[in-house]
């Protein structure tokens, strides 16, 4: 399948996810993009993005997000479309074979042109966000944002489906806005899995412009501390 006909698909199919803005359905997968919401040349730092992450973001697209941290830069091994205010940029730095391996594609999966696309944008959803402040009190902590992480596969035929949990833990690592890096609060992130259980996963880097953790579930996050 050519690139401009997965990208078309992988917007299309994006169109019903939990948030995503109208615009995003018309935006290719495209390298080396430059976004104007503190990602600039797929590149993030923790800058503060302009706007609330309430309001809808313009339209953001990178085959790669690499992101600047104390100990060097971050990047990710999939591409995607990052939309979200809630976080400045996102990386996954686990292998992409590995990656693979742990959503249950076979490495013939992948040379047989099944791609592999995260969708990163503000949660918006009333129910999602008061489960998850629920949980977040349940366990004692503040929320500080909501954010939505959603995994696809999408093979050469055009089999597009959505993975919301691995059998392997995933490190994923989030550039935080200026309004939660300058506070040097401990944030973990919280999920909630397939058994309704809540997850809390620390934070595993020593940067306070980033959060970096490790899950095995996928979709609606909420930054904690």
């Amino acid at each position: 399948m050519k690139k401009a006909t997965l990208s078309k698909l992988f917007a299309a199919v994006l169109a019903v996810a939990l948030c995503i803005p109208a615009a995003i359905t018309a935006a290719p997968i495209a390298a080396n993009a430059v976004s104007g919401n503190s990602v600039s040349g797929n590149t993030a730092s923790g800058g503060e993005s302009s706007g609330s992450s309430e309001s809808a973001p313009a339209a953001v697209t990178a085959s790669t997000n690499t992101i600047v941290t104390g100990n060097g830069r971050v990047t990710s091994s999939i591409g995607g479309i990052h939309t979200a205010t809630a976080v400045s940029a996102t990386a996954v730095s686990t292998p992409k074979a590995n990656l693979a391996s742990a959503i249950g594609l076979s490495e013939a999966d992948l040379q047989a042109g099944t791609n592999i696309r995260s969708y990163i944008c503000d949660n918006r959803d009333k129910a999602s966000k008061a489960a998850l402040q629920s949980a977040a009190e349940a366990a004692g902590k503040t929320v500080a944002g909501y954010v939505n992480m959603d995994l696809y596969t999408i093979t050469k035929k055009g089999v597009v489906s959505k993975v919301t949990a691995s059998t392997e833990p995933v490190t994923i690592t989030f550039a935080l806005p200026a309004r939660l890096a300058k506070t040097n609060a401990n944030f973990s992130v919280l999920a909630i899995d397939a058994d309704g259980k809540a997850v809390i996963m620390d934070d595993v880097d020593t940067d306070s412009k980033t959060l970096t953790f490790n899950t095995k579930v996928f979709g609606a996050f909420t930054i904690v501390y």
